[in-house]
């Protein structure tokens, strides 16, 4: 067979080309055809172009938009550019040119890498963000919000660099510095800000889950980011104001022992008193960020305002302190701290030193084996004693084994009625263990309740238990009764054993964590202890009681909190969508005319020198729309999220200049059927543009609310060993390289069958390669095949390829679709011959995956002439029951279609030998092993799973079922 080396760069030209020329993937409206919508989230256009993670994202939009189009749906396939931003604006000015400039150049080239890779988008429909005519209806879009009343100003929080003189993104900061200066340390002030009331939407946007066939994480996390809460609001006094604090723990109420307000609270000068003032002043200044991410991942800190709020269960007075981890917007922007059973709360508590106190008490109940509640007995309550005794030289501590029972437990025993409890402790000590010196140290913090049936003395007990601390004075012991030896068994554990040591009983752990001040709070249920009237109420039906006892005093009432906060999406940079406001000293803020829009961003600014609109005053100083007087325009730009959350209606008629788009045109593409992108967008941009999606629809220019039904999101590309990609660590792959070495379609069947789209791989360039070979035996295959008539066995194997590939590619699992068309094709390169119509199948089948080579395949047997029928445009074979010969020949080829896939990942990555089957006893009679060998390409024995002189030296027989040997390469 002549070898045929491909030509992959004059391929790949030719039909690009034609297929532009052709205009075979633009598109228009057609009510006689079923639409399919395929979109994949548009990129930030910079300058260095794609990366290996672009290609991976494209492709699978790529292979799902061709499959689509080959089933005869009319596909919009287009593609953008998020042009704006920060990012763009750092790049120009490092690069010493004007951001419109970049970012134009940064597009040109992206999408001259774009088209290197074969896709199908219509570039009829490009958006650029950064295209007056497009941000034009970004500014329309907020207008509209702003006469809904959805866009209002307050004042937060900000990043502000008293050298710039202007508030900083987050990630302007780096190091709690500015990005420009790095000698000015970020200061965190009150500033007014625009905001987009998204919390109107937190309902419907929860609700709106229920139509979403998404990823059940993804959805996960956005129920997350919402962080719908029923709680209670309860009034705290400060000062005699109430404070009314948001919480969904109202059964820990008489645990509170300090409140904690936000730092960024606008009313937390309020409450700091005189003297505390320079503390507060210290603490304040040691913020360096508003990013909520920050304030999450740094050391939870906290200074004391010098204010007390009083408790309104206990009238007590609690302390009152600034802490960073406490969000200003979230319910009062104050938290009323449990430390004993909030974790976050404990170790601020431990820091400074702030009271502890246990309101919910453990309860273990046994419900199996020997120790098990009998219900038919009663069940009686004693207090009970755990003492954890130290050796009186060494780091070991007593526990006792028990012989009846199989308890590993410290020494424990009841108390009894008026005894001291430290008198207990002593007493079961020199009862259980003879040593007659333990000293009293201290009183472990806590109280567990331990439901069990005491097998020793016949009767359920529900111990109400006390940790006491002791240490043996000397080693002088006693011989204790013979009663207590039969009971138990004394063991001397080394500290660093015990937890392991310990029986179940989680009261005994959690004593022991608290005596080595192992901080765990306790956050699970149990009965309420030190909480007066609801002492041993369960701590969920507490929470019912408290809040109707505190509603009856006029100090609280039933609520719902949302974790999700009104948008703000002012910002202080240049490239950004301007708002279309206007401040007017008689008028107040006045809306931009719709007829005057875009409000275009001016050329002529200086960077550096703060926010770069206020340098022009040419475009700042206008006139008030309403007054006619002087006025001066909104100086902030949107946030980049704004131009990103409706960018997919757009696509369905770009180039519309009278309105937003034609409402026909997005009835007809709309919603999106396939959306591709990454899972770190879930809880920004794929919220935002669900709410934009509703907002368009209330208002009456859309008739759907959700945008995208169906949403993928893609893995990543790793380096060979598994590391993320970064040009710092110089571990990139360049997609243009690969693909000049390997060629696009060799590149885009190796990306497709490494992983499963939505679980990324890591890069192997032992793996494209073997991809390369594999698209090398198709293309010889095809150049010296002879066609004539078809094989039954090639017309079962191409019509079971049909059904699993169009299955396969339906559900995005294209991996399993590159080994069923390496299955396909090593059975066709076996042929003596083949119908034209059968190769043309399997070549529709690859298609997808590699449009550039199918194409000129396509052409070479004749059924595209003159660029007439492109395969790109031909109709998806359907799939047809072959009946086939019965016998050895069915179980021969279920062998085969189960075994090949393994042999032909192995043969990548080792020479093979010989191949070992091992199938079941009542198969092998039916085995033809010649034909298998043959199919297989290796010398090739097959045994029975039983055979006792089969050669099996890894166990695989073990893994055999009926159909599906199991199989040892050599």
């Amino acid at each position: 067979m002549a070898e045929e080396k491909i030509d992959f760069k004059s391929i790949e030209k030719k039909w690009q080309k034609a297929w532009e020329q052709n205009k075979i993937f633009e598109v228009k409206e057609d009510a006689k055809k079923k639409k399919f919508y395929v979109l994949e989230m548009f990129p930030y256009p910079s300058a260095a172009g794609l990366h290996i993670g672009h290609s991976f994202n494209y492709t699978i939009g790529d292979v799902f938009a061709r499959f689509k189009l080959m089933q005869g749906f009319n596909v919009l396939h287009p593609m953008g550019f998020d042009s704006l931003g920060l990012p763009a604006e750092n790049a120009a000015i490092k690069e010493k040119m004007h951001p419109e400039e970049y970012t134009d150049n940064s597009i040109k080239n992206f999408i001259k890498q774009q088209k290197t890779l074969g896709l199908t988008y219509d570039w009829d429909r490009v958006v650029n963000t950064a295209d007056p005519e497009y941000y034009k209806w970004d500014q329309w879009i907020f207008l509209k919000m702003f006469e809904r009343g959805l866009v209002y100003e307050k004042e937060a929080a900000v990043n502000w660099c008293p050298k710039c003189d202007t508030i900083l993104a987050n990630e302007q900061v780096e190091n709690g510095r500015c990005w420009r200066h790095k000698d000015a340390e970020v200061e965190i002030k009150q500033m007014k800000q625009w905001f987009i009331k998204i919390t109107d939407y937190a309902d419907r946007l929860l609700e709106g889950h229920k139509k979403l066939k998404w990823p059940e994480k993804t959805i996960a996390m956005q129920k997350n980011w919402i962080g719908k809460s029923f709680g209670t609001e309860i009034d705290f006094i400060i000062d005699g104001k109430k404070w009314p604090i948001f919480t969904t723990r109202p059964d820990t109420i008489f645990g509170v022992t300090f409140m904690v307000v936000s730092s960024q609270h606008k009313k937390l000068w309020d409450l700091v008193t005189k003297k505390q003032k320079p503390e507060v002043e210290k603490f304040l200044k040691k913020l360096k960020s508003v990013s909520e991410k920050e304030l999450a991942e740094m050391e939870k800190e906290g200074v004391f305002t010098g204010s007390y709020a009083i408790n309104p269960a206990t009238q007590e007075k609690v302390p009152v302190y600034a802490g960073n981890f406490v969000v200003a917007d979230y319910g009062s922007g104050m938290v009323m701290a449990v430390p004993s059973h909030d974790q976050r709360d404990l170790e601020f508590a431990k820091k400074y030193k702030i009271p502890i106190k246990q309101v919910i008490a453990p309860v273990v109940e046994t419900k199996e084996g020997p120790d098990a509640i009998r219900e038919n007995l009663p069940i009686k309550k004693r207090k009970t004693v755990v003492c954890i005794v130290k050796h009186w030289k060494e780091e070991k501590y007593i526990c006792l084994t028990w012989k009846k029972q199989g308890w590993k437990t410290f020494v424990v025993g009841g108390v009894e009625d008026n005894e001291d409890i430290v008198k207990a402790g002593i007493r079961e000590i020199k009862e259980e263990t003879g040593y007659q010196n333990p000293v009293f140290i201290k009183e472990i913090d806590g109280e567990f309740h331990n439901k069990f049936f005491a097998t020793h003395k016949n009767e359920n007990r529900w111990a109400v238990i006390k940790g006491l601390y002791f240490e043996l004075k000397d080693s002088k012991q006693k011989e204790i009764s013979e009663e207590e030896k039969e009971l138990s068994e004394l063991v001397w554990v080394e500290k660093n054993k015990v937890l392991s040591f310990l029986h179940d009983d989680e009261s005994d752990k959690i004593l022991w964590k608290r005596l080595n001040d192992i901080d765990e709070a306790y956050t699970d249920s149990g009965l309420l202890i030190n909480s007066e009237q609801f002492n041993g109420i369960n701590n969920e039906e507490a929470k019912q009681k408290i809040t109707e006892w505190l509603m009856k005093k006029n100090l609280a009432r039933k609520t719902i909190n949302y974790k999700l906060r009104d948008w703000s999406v002012a910002r202080q940079r240049y490239w950004g969508t301007p708002i279309p406001l206007i401040h007017c000293s008689k008028c107040g803020v006045v809306p931009v005319p719709e007829k005057d829009l875009p409000v275009k961003l001016p050329r002529e600014v200086k960077f550096g020198e703060g926010n770069p609109l206020l340098t022009n005053k040419k475009w700042l100083e206008t006139k008030c729309p309403k007054c006619k007087g002087k006025a001066t325009r909104e100086a902030n730009t949107m946030d980049t999220f704004v131009n990103s959350s409706w960018y997919f209606l757009r696509y369905c008629d770009a180039k519309n200049n009278k309105e937003i788009f034609d409402k026909s045109k997005v009835k007809y593409w709309m919603p999106v059927d396939l959306y591709i992108g990454g899972a770190e967008h879930a809880c920004m941009h794929l919220i935002y543009c669900r709410f934009y999606t509703m907002f368009l629809h209330d208002i009456g220019l859309v008739d759907f609310d959700e945008p995208a039904p169906r949403l993928f999101h893609q893995g990543m590309i790793n380096d060979a060993k598994g590391e993320k990609m970064s040009k710092s660590k110089g571990n990139v792959i360049e997609p243009l390289e690969t693909m000049a070495k390997y060629g696009v379609d060799t590149t885009r069947f190796f990306i497709m069958s490494e992983a499963s789209p939505d679980k990324g791989f890591n890069w192997s360039d032992t793996g494209i390669q073997g991809s390369l070979r594999i698209i090398n035996k198709i293309w010889n295959t095809a150049s010296n095949m002879k066609f004539g008539k078809d094989s039954q066995e090639l017309l079962v194997k191409l019509n079971f390829s049909i059904k699993n590939i169009t299955e396969q590619i339906e559900n995005l699992d294209y991996r399993k679709s590159t080994i069923e068309l390496r299955e396909l094709f090593d059975l066709i390169s076996k042929q003596s011959e083949i119908s034209k119509e059968s190769f043309g199948k399997a070549l529709k089948l690859l298609s997808p995956f590699c449009p550039h080579i199918t194409e000129e395949l396509w052409e070479k047997i004749g059924m595209n002439k003159n660029n007439k029928n492109f395969i790109s445009l031909a109709e998806w074979p359907k799939y047809e029951e072959i009946k086939q010969k019965q016998g050895k020949e069915d179980l021969n080829d279920k062998i085969l279609s189960n075994t090949l896939p393994i042999i032909q990942k192995i043969s990548e990555s080792q020479k093979i030998k010989k191949i070992y089957l091992y199938v079941m006893p009542f198969e092998i009679k039916n085995i033809d092993r010649k034909k298998i060998e043959k199919a297989l390409g290796y010398s090739t024995e097959v045994f029975a799973v039983n055979d006792p002189n089969k050669k099996d030296p890894e166990g695989r027989a073990k893994k055999a079922i009926p159909g599906k040997p199991g199989v040892y390469v050599e």
